[in-house]
């Protein structure tokens, strides 16, 4: 018990000394709480107070989910002169984004999805509610200025893609590289030596390798890699961000089971650990202490392999004398799954019961759910007073697109026995269908209410799994599994730091 307390207050402390960006109203989106607790005792500044028992009923509602725009910078400034990366800018405050990603954390259902953002990107960059000029997406940080970069950048990414951003994160390369330093180095595996003559990355032979914070960087920013295979360099893949982006969440999925391996997800967390990563870090004024602790307990006994990972479709494009990226119609779907919208209603059968009993409408109730663009099945029972939604567990989304469309707000039941179709049980307090859906947030509230009260949650394996939609256009924006990635060829996916068979070097 001490040492678990002199831990929390260790932690305390370190997310106390984090440098903060305070953000102007109406950057950050609001994360929904649907029943306020008055037992909740914030205090003032950005730790948001210690949790203690009288919180026990905020920490046992379930929690909503939460992206955080997580910002890499290509500040030098602190790196040594004979680093690869230390020729960058060492401007106090001026920086470009050198990577940027989407993570989603949805707690109450133990869900990770990352997405990264290429750089090149063509965007108008928004700032203080303003279209200001159109740039590559990596200058928003730029154009924002040393105050305002993180913020113009969230702005940016809100405006152009409509995804609200609840919290951002910023590190620059030698926070980058002393996070790596102190979890030990991180072990990556190639076929062959390797290279980028551009970014430092060398490896002088093939099998594991550990990787320090200058040699990772390295391997992060690594936009030209060769193989030394048959006595030449080779190139690997076409050289592009989107390949270096893919790296890039390699990395972060290897980091942070390195960062297990070292014990996080223990009391026993090193003090220098945690104050490193606090050194690291610049966060926005509205992620508290209370936040990061309900995060780590939900996500306790995550495995980094489950997070889901996403590219967008984009196509090349030039702009003066400028190459950019441009988004393809179908990145509407990826940027979906970040709005917390993974379906579409023709991607969910429904089992319209009616179970009202008598009644006197010109439309039947299952046709007008068929007019949404469900699949549907009419049934009919007898009457019940409640109008419920009932799904198995791993069709939770399906079964909140479903009630987002009912009035009143339905009830909620999760039972694997139904397996893949939604049964939309209509009772005799059922209102009409709405013509505009109802905001996700209450929606998805009332749902996870349901799995909390069932007790569905409580068991690690029997929470639900991320389920992309099935038509082949989805799911090709999702990488494919590890599994998959087995036979080696000179490509991008050669290089994702994994043996053969998925394994992680130690």
């Amino acid at each position: 018990m001490f040492v678990a307390s002199a831990r929390l207050s260790s932690f305390e402390q370190a997310v106390s000394s984090i440098v903060r960006i305070e953000v102007p109203a109406g950057v950050l989106a609001d994360v929904y709480e649907p029943e306020p607790s008055d037992t909740v005792n914030d205090d003032d500044g950005p730790t948001g107070g210690s949790p203690s028992d009288n919180d026990q009923d905020q920490a046992d509602r379930p929690q909503p989910p939460r992206n955080f725009l997580l910002i890499g910078t290509d500040s030098a400034i602190g790196l040594d002169d004979d680093d690869p990366a230390g020729w960058r800018d060492r401007t106090p405050g001026v920086a470009l984004a050198d990577a940027i990603m989407l993570l989603r954390l949805d707690p109450g259902l133990a869900r990770a999805s990352v997405l990264s953002l290429p750089r090149d990107l063509y965007v108008t960059v928004h700032r203080n509610g303003v279209p200001v000029r159109k740039e590559k997406l990596a200058s928003a940080l730029l154009v924002g200025g040393m105050e305002m970069g993180a913020p113009t950048l969230v702005e940016t990414v809100t405006s152009e893609f409509g995804v609200p951003i609840h919290n951002f994160v910023v590190v620059d390369f030698l926070g980058f590289e002393n996070v790596v330093d102190e979890i030990g180095g991180v072990s990556l595996w190639f076929p062959y030596p390797a290279r980028d003559v551009a970014s430092g990355l060398y490896v002088s032979e093939s099998g594991c390798t550990r990787f320090d914070g200058r040699a990772a960087l390295s391997f992060v920013r690594s936009r030209k890699p060769e193989l030394f295979i048959d006595g030449r360099w080779q190139r690997v893949g076409v050289w592009n961000d989107l390949e270096r982006n893919r790296r890039q969440q390699d990395f972060l999925v290897l980091a942070m089971e390195r960062v297990i391996d070292k014990g996080a997800r223990s009391v026993l967390v090193r003090d220098n650990l945690i104050e490193a990563v606090a050194e690291a870090v610049i966060l926005d004024d509205r992620l508290t202490l209370r936040n990061l602790m309900g995060l780590g307990n939900a996500f306790a006994d995550f495995d980094p392999t489950g997070m889901e990972r996403h590219s967008l479709p984009v196509y090349d494009d030039v702009v003066g004398t400028s190459s950019v990226l441009r988004l393809h119609a179908d990145a509407r779907k990826v940027f979906d799954v970040f709005r917390g919208i993974s379906l579409r209603p023709d991607d969910v059968p429904v089992d319209v019961v009616d179970r009202r009993g008598p009644v006197d409408e010109t439309v039947p109730a299952f046709q007008q759910m068929s007019y949404k663009g469900f699949p549907v099945r009419p049934l009919i029972g007898d009457p019940v007073p409640a109008t419920t939604v009932r799904a198995a567990r791993d069709r939770f989304d399906a079964a909140v697109l479903v009630g987002q469309l009912v009035d009143p707000l339905p009830r909620f039941e999760f039972d694997d026995a139904l397996a893949d179709r939604v049964e939309l049980v209509l009772g005799q307090d059922f209102g009409t269908f709405l013509l505009a859906p109802r905001g996700i947030e209450e929606v998805d509230a009332a749902a996870r209410a349901a799995l909390v009260a069932q007790g569905e949650v409580d068991d690690e394996n029997a929470l639900p799994v991320f389920d992309p939609a099935p038509d082949s256009e989805q799911v090709a924006t999702v990488l494919p599994a590890r599994s998959t990635r087995r036979t080696l060829k000179i490509r991008a996916a050669s290089l994702d730091g994994r043996r053969p068979d998925g394994s992680r070097c130690p």
